[in-house]
């Protein structure tokens, strides 16, 4: 259970002056932690945009597959009706020549079966139109839907590449902003700080209010709360090492008027 100061001596106005400092510092890490994930968790937001247009072009293509499929059957089957056709007006035309009426009679049956034929092709092929005027009606809406998925996509990416181009300048400005923080603190207290914000999720200094503090929501002693609020020393919370600062309420900060309004 730590409870001591962590500042080896440091006076009361340096004190001040590096709680302030850590406070700066921790609400900058915090902004550049946030940008950091929402850059690195671009590729996936912006997968997730491209995914309605992908379903999109995967439906229209599937429909234009099959309208493209319906048109080659109807394609064979008129071809097929051509050359039954074509079968037929060679028989009729030979029917002249025919000398005997055996002869003759079986070539009225050879194009009796032929013309059963395209009466069945003949069905085969309306079942085929109709097939074919669904998937027409249904590949069109398809692609509107599909241009409409493909124009919001595309919009959302430019919206996309503005807000990461965005967020990465603002991150070298934090970054910069940072390095001349960092230069303005205790080295072995930076080091401390640093420590923390890796093992505590981020949050390495948490405020205390009401003995309470913030970053792992236990009670910090009474005693230690006292100390805490005087401002005489950098303190650990004793249940999860953070850094911790007191906020004074605005009319007693303007009593008092610490270095840093508000930070003690």
């Amino acid at each position: 259970m730590r409870r001591r100061g962590t500042s080896r001596g440091l006076g009361g106005a340096q004190v001040y002056k590096y709680l302030h400092l850590l406070v700066d510092l921790q609400n900058l890490d915090t902004q550049i932690i946030a940008l950091r994930h929402r850059i690195d968790s671009a590729p996936a937001h912006i997968a997730a945009d491209e995914s309605v247009f992908k379903n999109a072009q995967k439906a229209f293509e599937a429909t234009s597959q099959r309208q493209a499929s319906l048109e080659k059957k109807k394609k064979d089957k008129e071809n097929q009706i051509d050359d039954i056709t074509a079968k037929i007006e060679k028989m009729k035309s030979r029917a002249a020549e025919i000398k005997t009426n055996k002869e003759y009679q079986a070539n009225i049956k050879e194009v009796e079966s032929f013309e059963s034929q395209i009466r069945s092709v003949e069905d085969e092929l309306l079942v085929i139109m109709e097939a074919l005027d669904t998937a027409s009606k249904e590949a069109a809406a398809e692609k509107l839907k599909f241009e409409k998925a493909k124009t919001e996509a595309e919009a959302i990416g430019r919206e996309r590449s503005k807000e990461i181009s965005a967020s990465e300048q603002e991150l070298q400005t934090l970054k910069a902003g940072r390095k001349d923080l960092v230069e303005k603190i205790d080295p072995e207290l930076y080091k401390q700080y640093i420590g923390l914000l890796k093992t505590s999720r981020g949050l390495a200094v948490a405020e205390v209010i009401k003995e309470i503090c913030q970053g792992c929501h236990m009670n910090i002693p009474p005693q230690l709360y006292v100390r805490i609020k005087s401002g005489e020393d950098i303190f650990e919370c004793p249940q999860c090492g953070r850094l911790l600062y007191y906020v004074r309420p605005e009319s007693d900060a303007q009593k008092e008027a610490p270095p840093k309004e508000g930070v003690s």
